[in-house]
């Protein structure tokens, strides 16, 4: 009796437990707390795309052309049908497209040089100086006019002053230096035509500053021939400048006409080297030798014809006997000599 009443305990303690254990089902469990590590991700780069490298079509080839400029300031009959007959005759002998821009001014033509759509121009010396102190464009050929590619000047006084002259007609050429011969001008009055004229103005200037002679305030003449007439009446200035070379304006019909014995009364006292060159056709400083080469050849030959010539005479409205090579360095002269004057070339170039 003992031992069931023990028995009795015992199970029913057993069942206390079992019921306290499933009395826990269904109750939340605590939740674990933790921080787990975050990677950063790895940026996402753009897919490079494949390079473009424009290909650009060469000069002279179809919506490319070859651009030659030039100024024509104003009308001239034939000249306009005169450049486009030069063209057609480019196009067919460089087998490249060619095409002329005529410009009203130097300064229109400079700013498409600066936007480098000109490969060709045709300059005037003052143009080309400027143009080149700019680096835009180096010169490849030259006009032959009169038989000559660059001109001078020469120093007139008048027979009657006492100045002593240092020509020579028959090698058409000085006997001393400009430094020597000209000293005697040192202290006289010149005749000169005006500001915007290189022989006539800035070139006799430059000679008489580069050798240290002193002259009083210019008469300004506006032409060649009315400084001759100036200087032969006497009174009004001791000495002038002509262009030389080229030509001599004594005898020219202006003056020879009215003055016929102008060559006895206005001696040469001395005449220079040819330093200013004719014009030119330049290129511009971007186009590569090869083609320079190729259009110099071509035009040589083209300028040596009959019909070359007269095409490029009519074209540029000036006498063209043929085109010869010509290199900067023909400049250097003239350039040194300007080094000595205050000359604007923006005021020659227009």
């Amino acid at each position: 009796m003992q031992k069931a009443g023990r028995f009795v305990v015992g199970v029913a303690l057993m069942l206390s437990i079992l019921l306290s254990a499933c009395s826990g089902i269904g109750r939340h469990q605590p939740t674990l707390s933790f921080n787990p590590v975050t990677e950063t991700p790895e940026p996402q780069l753009p897919t490079a795309m494949p390079t473009y490298t424009p290909t650009f079509s060469p000069i002279g080839s179809s919506g490319n052309p070859l651009v030659m400029g030039i100024i024509i300031k104003e009308y001239i009959a034939g000249q306009n049908e005169a450049l486009q007959s030069v063209v057609a005759h480019l196009q067919e002998g460089l087998g490249m497209e060619v095409i002329a821009r005529p410009f009203a001014n130097y300064v229109d033509l400079e700013a498409a040089l600066q936007r480098d759509e000109l490969h060709l121009v045709w300059l005037e010396t003052p143009e080309y100086l400027l143009a080149s102190q700019k680096s835009l464009a180096s010169s490849l050929l030259v006009t032959n006019h009169l038989g000559v590619t660059a001109y001078g000047v020469q120093f007139l006084g008048h027979k009657d002053s006492g100045l002593k002259s240092y020509y020579d007609p028959a090698t058409n050429s000085s006997t001393f230096t400009a430094a020597q011969a000209l000293a005697q001008l040192a202290g006289l009055r010149p005749c000169l035509t005006q500001e915007d004229s290189l022989s006539g103005y800035w070139v006799p200037i430059g000679l008489l500053n580069q050798n240290g002679i002193s002259f009083t305030r210019p008469v300004l003449t506006f032409s060649f021939s009315a400084a001759m007439r100036a200087l032969y009446i006497k009174g009004v200035c001791s000495f002038t400048s002509t262009y030389a070379i080229s030509a001599d304006p004594r005898t020219g019909s202006e003056v020879i006409t009215d003055l016929p014995d102008a060559i006895d009364k206005l001696p040469i006292l001395w005449i220079s080297p040819p330093m200013i060159p004719n014009l030119n056709l330049s290129v511009s400083t971007k186009l590569e030798l090869g083609l320079q080469n190729q259009i110099s050849e071509f035009l040589r030959g083209f300028s040596r014809e009959e019909v070359g010539k007269n095409l490029l005479s009519q074209m540029l409205n000036y006498e063209v006997a043929q085109l010869e090579p010509i290199h900067d360095s023909s400049y250097q002269t003239l350039r040194d000599i300007l080094s000595t004057t205050d000359v604007r070339l923006s005021e020659l170039a227009r």
